[in-house]
């Protein structure tokens, strides 16, 4: 949250399972605003194709966050 507080550009990454707690932690530290970017729960027992996977679309999904265009 530093971070983000700073005027630097952070957007939090958290697993759907967890969606709650991060906003609930976000607007516990003044920073409600903060761009949270929502990935599948559980990954731990993906397989790796599946977590590469997972990780392209986090990347768009940050890029979207950040005001970016995501080629289709």
């Amino acid at each position: 949250m530093a971070v983000a507080k700073s005027g630097k550009a952070a957007i939090a990454v958290v697993s759907k399972a967890f969606m709650g707690l991060g906003r609930a932690q976000a607007s516990a530290l003044k920073f409600a605003a903060l761009p949270i970017c929502v990935i599948d729960h559980p990954f731990g027992s993906r397989k790796r194709d599946e977590v590469k996977q997972m990780a392209v679309r986090c990347v768009d999904d940050i890029m979207v966050l950040m005001g970016a265009s995501v080629a289709a």
